[in-house]
């Protein structure tokens, strides 16, 4: 494991299948030493679940001062276009790695 790759303990507290939305909504706990990125957070999850990494957006991480246990909320889509067509865009650049941020973003400021 290099020192990128994190050790994520992932247990679902709470599972929800919202049918209207195409989407199950996950309320999760995250043991891990550091605070989990959230593109690799959503890697671990996606293989945890047998998805694929499209289909899944970390809504949130909250973790609290000391503890190494945080509490995640995950939504994981039926269909990838599904789950781009709905998740606002700041959720989606947030679960990408800063080299896919930095790679989203440039064309729009080359643009303008």
């Amino acid at each position: 494991m290099s020192s990128q790759d994190a050790a994520y303990q992932i247990s679902i507290v709470e599972e929800r299948v919202n049918r209207l939305m195409e989407r199950r909504e996950l309320k999760l706990e995250v043991a891990s030493q550091a605070s989990p990125r959230r593109d690799l957070l959503r890697k671990a999850l996606a293989s945890a679940l047998k998805v694929p990494v499209e289909n899944v957006y970390i809504r949130n991480v909250l973790s609290s001062y000391g503890s190494q246990v945080c509490t995640c909320t995950a939504h994981v889509y039926d269909d990838a276009d599904r789950g781009k067509a709905i998740e606002p865009k700041h959720i989606q650049m947030r679960n990408l790695s800063r080299e896919e941020r930095k790679q989203a973003s440039a064309p729009a400021s080359a643009s303008s």
